[in-house]
């Protein structure tokens, strides 16, 4: 994850918990940016990294609905599953169980992704329109950038770290299907 503040320096970290634990206590950050930081926590560094995937993860949001690659609203999301265009559907992390579960539901019985991310006022705000519980990305170059983006998450690399060929939990999420070609 690049923690850069722009200036024409960063420093770029793995975001697993273990690994921000072993930045944080030898002090790297500061080290390899040459300059004296404030003490920073490995919970700070975790919602440092979730504001800036947060922000990726709008911008190719805004950029798919320029592009016309994303549908929003259930009807809309609904329909791209039944026509099989779904590649991603990325649920609002605030979105409550009941106005999702029919359609996590049908995105487990077609094979589409089932991600979580922002906030229903973050997701809408990115598509431009009002407050959204969960958008369908149609396009499999944005959909593969978002899922990769969100898997930046401190909270996802648990999953993430079980060994080769242990089935790892995708939090209720519709098993991931090939998206890339």
């Amino acid at each position: 994850m690049d923690l850069g503040g722009g200036s024409g320096r960063g420093v770029y970290v793995c975001p697993c918990r273990v690994c921000l634990e072993q930045a944080v206590k030898r002090n790297e950050f500061a080290r390899c940016l040459k300059v004296t930081l404030a003490p920073m926590t490995v919970e700070d560094l975790e919602e440092l990294i979730r504001e800036r995937v947060s922000r990726k993860v709008a911008a190719l949001l805004g950029l798919a609905r320029r592009a016309r690659k994303v549908v929003s609203g259930a009807e809309a999301v609904e329909s791209a599953m039944k026509r099989h265009s779904a590649q991603l559907i990325l649920s609002a992390a605030d979105a409550s169980a009941s106005s999702v579960s029919k359609l996590r539901s049908l995105a487990a019985q077609v094979g589409v992704i089932w991600m979580q991310g922002l906030g229903k006022e973050e997701l809408g705000a990115a598509l431009g329109g009002a407050p959204r519980s969960c958008v369908a990305v149609t396009d499999p170059c944005f959909a593969g950038a978002v899922m990769s983006i969100l898997k930046k998450i401190p909270v996802e690399m648990e999953a993430r770290e079980r060994p080769h060929g242990q089935a790892a939990d995708l939090g209720g999420r519709a098993e991931p299907r090939k998206v890339w070609g």
